[in-house]
């Protein structure tokens, strides 16, 4: 069966023979059309008697299992990643700011800085992922016309060309800075004293933003590499966990703006709001870590 495709109808007497409970069977469909079975199978897994084993699985459920817990799930995860990438994007422009702010007043005389090799360690500027972020930058209209109004130069200042340049590159172009005092001034604009720490936490930032922007299941998130002891002390077993890793994006986004911390609170408690089963609720805070105290 697993190797073969399936009708939505076959889908639902599928569902029911394993013991869900599935209510509205149009509606049913309609979710299955529209999300997909495999994903959706990711909200449902943990409602399956087998559950949290991922092999020799029987995919049978838990007695009382409705169809509606794995959708409930689903859309508090939808309303987490939106939630995280409104916000995130406030980190990666004042990051982006901070960079060419410190960066090119330090080399004033120097606004191509991000293609210099006496600022930028060479295999970084050389490596095919920066080569490649160049050429995307060169395309941009904007960057255009601004080699056209300027013949003979053949790249825009940094605070042009860093604005169309992706947030792991930004961060990249911090980790490869040649000068260890400019590395220290941005770490100690987010409250770090040293520049491995502050590198540690701002991708956790980074990655919660691809986890985001690609669709990643959220709610039983973990890390494969744990964050390092920072401005948050030692977080012990949530240094994996989702709840860690929005521990240290809240901790960023505290350092920018404290009102955009309480924004963001009200808005994930109005998420969890919307969850109207105690059992899915009970499934979000086990896998993730979060407790709504610590919101």
């Amino acid at each position: 069966m697993a190797g073969t495709a399936t009708t939505i109808e076959e889908q639902i007497v599928l569902l029911k023979n394993r013991g869900l409970e599935i209510e509205d069977e149009k509606k049913a469909a309609e979710c299955l059309l529209d999300i997909g079975y495999f994903r959706l199978g990711f909200y449902w897994f943990p409602f399956e008697k087998s559950y949290p084993r991922k092999v020799k699985r029987d995919h049978n459920f838990k007695d009382n299992t409705k169809f509606d817990y794995a959708i409930k799930l689903y859309y508090f995860d939808f309303d987490l990643r939106n939630i995280f990438l409104k916000y995130i994007s406030r980190i990666e422009i004042n990051f982006r700011t901070t960079i060419v702010y410190y960066v090119s007043n330090t080399y004033k005389n120097n606004p191509y800085w991000y293609v210099d090799e006496s600022v930028i360690k060479k295999e970084a500027i050389l490596s095919p992922e920066y080569q490649k972020a160049l050429i995307d930058m060169a395309k941009e209209s904007l960057i255009k016309t601004d080699k056209s109004e300027h013949k003979g130069r053949s790249n825009p200042p940094a605070w042009k060309a860093l604005e169309f340049m992706s947030f792991g590159t930004i961060i990249k172009l911090y980790e490869n800075l040649k000068n260890p005092k400019l590395l220290c001034e941005i770490s100690n604009v987010y409250g770090m004293s040293h520049p491995s720490q502050f590198s540690n936490y701002i991708n956790v930032v980074r990655k919660l933003r691809n986890y985001c922007a690609h669709g990643k299941v959220l709610f039983d998130l973990n890390l494969d590499e744990a964050i390092s002891d920072g401005p948050l002390g030692y977080l012990g077993n949530q240094k994996n966990s989702l709840f860690g890793i929005y521990s240290v994006f809240k901790y960023f986004l505290g350092r920018i703006s404290s009102n955009r911390v309480k924004e963001m609170q009200a808005e994930l408690l109005r998420a969890f709001d919307r969850v109207p089963y105690p059992s899915v609720k009970t499934i979000i805070f086990n896998n993730s870590g979060f407790n709504i105290e610590d919101i």
